[in-house]
């Protein structure tokens, strides 16, 4: 569990060293990094938290990397909607009119479920390729590293502003 801890604390930090916002994209000076750039730390860093925290047996190694595959593509598509929400949020939080605070909160409470729905999704099909508490395992982890990862990204973001 230490060992864990430790991994997502890292996890944050380096998350949160690459992910500045609320300007979350590129300064001109080139001092922040990319959402692209980004992602793909993220992607490498959740690999290896779950190789080290998954205690997947020999059997259930060759089975589970293609399942978490499909599920990384299908969660990466996600994360870009929920970065391109951020953005606009935070290039446009001060002018927000009340017709498109409701858009954007509509939106990200869907963008929520979805991230919901795709755990249910991928927690069913795990369960047919490793055991149950290996599937549960995979879900509690990916539940932990996201949400280091949300409130890496939003950590700075200003609360909407009474207008």
């Amino acid at each position: 569990m230490k060992k864990f801890l430790f991994t997502i604390f890292a996890l944050l930090a380096t998350v949160s060293l690459y992910a500045q916002t609320p300007a979350l994209t590129a300064s001109p000076q080139g001092q922040n990094m990319d959402f692209e750039q980004i992602k793909t730390l993220i992607k490498a860093e959740k690999r290896g938290v779950l190789k080290e925290n998954m205690n997947l047996a020999e059997d259930e190694n060759d089975l589970f990397w293609p399942v978490y595959d499909k599920y990384e593509y299908e969660n990466s598509q996600l994360m870009n909607q929920q970065y391109a929400l951020l953005k606009e949020y935070a290039e446009n939080f001060e002018t927000l009119d009340e017709k498109r605070t409701d858009e954007l909160m509509k939106l990200a409470m869907k963008l929520n479920k979805k991230e919901i729905d795709l755990n249910a999704k991928y927690y069913k099909q795990m369960k047919k390729v490793v055991s149950t508490q290996t599937a549960a395992r995979f879900v509690q982890i990916m539940g932990q590293l996201n949400t280091v990862i949300d409130l890496s990204m939003t950590q700075e973001l200003p609360l909407i502003n009474n207008l």
